[in-house]
């Protein structure tokens, strides 16, 4: 068995999987944030002693712990942004790799394969935005936590989409293959 083939078993029997359990690590980090989040609510009101929880405090971790459990409709709302269409999460088929003969299949593969890790980058995104909201201003300069959470979610729904944007880009720098 070649490498071919062993990419293309493994993209048409794995992403499934692999994005079931994205969504549910999404669904269960979203719940973990906002059960912390009341948590951490009820224990300031009940206990003397505790350090005041304002809305401001709770808030953008509830919203956050939203959208890490409906995790699928915020990467369709973030490509909706800046693209059109619908997202798909099944086997991607890039149109022109037909061109390519016998290596179509695999190249399919592999861009499926780099649509599940846009989803994985995308994770990751969320979780750095929570973590900026936790942090707060304490990087003292040393870290921007916002920027890299929107670079990684932008780039993450970019590669989920990675067919699309490959035309993209190659109809606005005029490329021909």
């Amino acid at each position: 068995m070649d490498i071919a083939t062993m990419v293309i078993t493994f993209a048409k029997e794995v992403p499934a999987a692999l994005w079931s359990a994205l969504w549910a690590l999404g669904m269960l980090v979203g719940t973990l944030y906002c059960g912390n989040a009341l948590l951490r609510m009820a224990r300031a009101s009940r206990l003397p002693g505790q350090s005041p929880v304002t809305l401001g405090d709770i808030l953008p971790i509830m919203i956050i712990g939203g959208l890490m459990y409906n995790l699928s409709s915020f990467i369709d709302v973030t490509w909706n942004s800046m693209g059109a269409g619908v997202v798909s999460y099944g086997p991607i088929t890039y149109a022109t790799s037909k061109d390519f003969g016998k290596f179509a299949d695999a190249i399919n593969a592999v861009l499926t394969i780099a649509s599940v890790a846009g989803g994985c980058y995308f994770f990751k995104g969320v979780v750095l935005l929570k973590r900026a909201t936790a942090d707060g201003q304490s990087s003292n300069g040393s870290e921007d936590s916002v920027w890299r959470a929107i670079t990684h979610m932008i780039g993450g729904s970019l590669l989920v989409q990675v067919a699309d944007t490959i035309e993209r880009f190659r109809q606005s720098l005029h490329l021909f293959w």
